[in-house]
């Protein structure tokens, strides 16, 4: 610094180093800046050591509870003093708030999503079906091509369960035609479990929330349904949010 500035800043003895008046000066200067260096330094090592941290996620409500509750519990209990953050949308909506980087990621069941700048990782497969209430129906459909037989409660066409259904029917030469269509798949259990029709919905749920509710032996043939980790490839992610994906990965 001194080489720098051409002048001298410490006098220098067998007994140490003080400032000249230059360098009193200098400090006098610079001493506010300093401080904030040292700030800035332990503030970033809190983060660095997760004392402090925000975690903002991208997801549904049903995946809340199936892919991300237990993972948050666990981490909590290890790192109390980080943030954490839940946005609960529509997957469209999602996927471009983490484009704008207001998420750190997002988790979404399969679809046609395709993004240049977001990276994706499958994390999990989950198995989606029709159930009943035995109490109102019997499991007497042998082919997915009989299944507009019977009353349908299924989640609106926006929605990514719904999307893949249509996808796998269509396949098969199926168009559905619901009796019910709704926003989610906890009112799609509701509504089953009340004995309105037969529902579709993750297995994983159902057999969750409604013991007594059962799976259709046409599930079988469903294939499962991919759970889907994005994350925005322009922005580097924050000391406790890899943290956390190394808990949920």
């Amino acid at each position: 610094m001194e080489s720098e500035l051409g002048g001298t800043l410490f006098l220098r003895s067998n007994k140490g180093m003080e400032l000249t008046e230059e360098g009193k000066m200098f400090y006098s200067y610079i001493k506010d800046a300093l401080e904030l260096i040292n700030n800035a330094e332990a503030e970033f090592t809190s983060f660095k050591d997760l004392d402090k941290g925000e975690i903002k996620i991208g997801i549904s409500t049903t995946l809340t509870k199936l892919v991300l509750m237990d993972k948050i519990q666990e981490f909590h209990k290890n790192y109390p003093n980080i943030d954490i953050k839940i946005t609960n949308e529509l997957t469209s909506n999602l996927i471009e708030d983490l484009k704008r980087g207001k998420l750190d990621f997002v988790i979404y069941n399969e679809s046609d999503i395709k993004e240049s700048g977001i990276e994706l990782k499958v994390i999990k497969k989950l198995k989606e079906g029709f159930i009943y209430n035995p109490e109102h129906y019997k499991d007497d459909i042998n082919s997915i091509n009989n299944i507009n037989n019977y009353p349908l409660i299924l989640q609106k066409k926006e929605s990514n369960s719904r999307k893949s259904l249509d996808n796998y029917c269509l396949s098969n030469g199926i168009i559905l035609k619901p009796k019910m269509e709704v926003v989610s798949q906890e009112l799609v259990l509701e509504f089953t479990n009340a004995g309105l029709g037969i529902g579709y919905t993750l297995i994983d749920l159902a057999q969750r929330n409604y013991p007594n509710l059962k799976e259709l032996n046409i599930n079988k043939d469903i294939p499962r349904v991919d759970i889907i980790l994005a994350t925005n490839k322009g922005i580097n992610l924050t000391f406790a949010t890899k943290k956390f994906l190394e808990y949920l990965l």
